[in-house]
């Protein structure tokens, strides 16, 4: 069972994603934006479960003295506060420094560990050639997928909130970039692909932007969403201590049953799930960095694969992988 398990598994490099330092660097970086947001136009405050309307809840942790709760409804995690205004966020000077360093930096690894894997989902479930297909990746950031999918043939475009992202991503690959949400691009841009690697939880109404990605998807098209797991090893165990409690950036954690809901909702058929992650890589840092534990941050080092597939076939790795076609 193991040696399966290691067969389907692709290796992830822990020096090459969690340098030293790497918590207390996100740390930092999330501070800067909750800071941005406090003294921007602030935080206002969320009564009730954004996806099902249910006023009661639990409370699971707190990061900057911003509160992370559970719907008890549907069992999503959300924010007890949000930005009054994103652009706090996404348009603040700091940003595009931060998301340069976070995902430039190693962009080779990147694109040949984790941007090929998501060509193959993609290429699976497509029913039209890469050549044949036009992408849209929303939240595309620095463009370093879209970089890869145009090498892979793919006609493609980018959506990016942060203005200034948005025209250093448009000019470094020559294509269209929008920075208008995903909600506000033209209906008649349509897409044989549409792509959101973390973003869903970026966003304050979820469904209104998984209806605008149906919206956008041509007959046949498909979307392909990653997203934080909070039912997963990593958020058991590092809390508000894990680099994906972001609280003015990460709004959502949501479960496999809460976000097959908002599918269901909308009108989204899955055709493939898969949870996967980060969680021993996150694990080691926080022994090896926080606790100066370095008998057990060697241990998860030497045993990450196997340690990781373990946990991603269990279910409960720190991100979801979800593609979904129009029913």
């Amino acid at each position: 069972m193991l040696k399966e398990l290691l067969k389907e598994f692709k290796s992830i490099d822990v020096d090459q994603m969690r340098l030293p330092g790497f918590l207390q660097k996100r740390e930092d970086e999330i501070k800067v934006c909750v800071d941005n947001v406090i003294n921007g136009k602030g935080l206002k405050n969320i009564d009730k479960c954004p996806l099902c309307g249910e006023t009661k809840r639990e409370f699971i942790f707190a990061r900057f003295g911003i509160n992370a709760v559970k719907c008890s409804g549907c069992g999503t995690g959300y924010m007890e506060k949000f930005p009054v205004d994103s652009g706090d966020v996404y348009r603040n000077d700091d940003y595009t420094p931060i998301a340069k360093s976070d995902y430039l930096d190693n962009v080779k690894y990147r694109q040949e560990r984790f941007g090929k894997e998501r060509i193959e989902i993609l290429q699976k479930y497509l029913k039209k050639e890469s050549k044949e297909s036009r992408l849209l990746d929303v939240g595309c950031g620095t463009g370093w997928f879209l970089d890869l999918a145009q090498q892979y043939g793919f006609r493609v475009a980018g959506q990016e909130f942060s203005t200034e992202l948005s025209r250093f991503t448009a000019e470094r690959l020559g294509i269209q970039v929008w920075s208008d949400p995903i909600t506000e691009i033209p209906v008649n841009e349509k897409f044989d692909a549409i792509t959101l690697f973390d973003v869903i939880e970026h966003v304050p109404n979820p469904v209104a932007v998984i209806e605008s990605i149906k919206e956008h998807l041509n007959k046949d098209g498909i979307a392909l969403f990653f997203t934080p797991n909070l039912d997963s090893l990593g958020f058991w165990k590092l809390k508000e201590r894990s680099s994906l409690v972001m609280p003015v950036e990460h709004l959502f954690y949501f479960t496999e049953k809460s976000l097959r809901m908002v599918f269901e909702k909308v009108g989204l058929e899955v055709e493939y799930f898969a949870a996967k992650g980060m969680d021993v890589p996150d694990l080691f840092s926080h022994y090896r960095d926080d606790l100066k534990n370095e008998a057990v941050a060697d241990f998860l080092k030497e045993n990450s694969d196997v340690l990781q597939a373990i946990i991603d076939a269990s279910g409960k790795a720190n991100h979801l992988r979800f593609i979904v076609r129009k029913k």
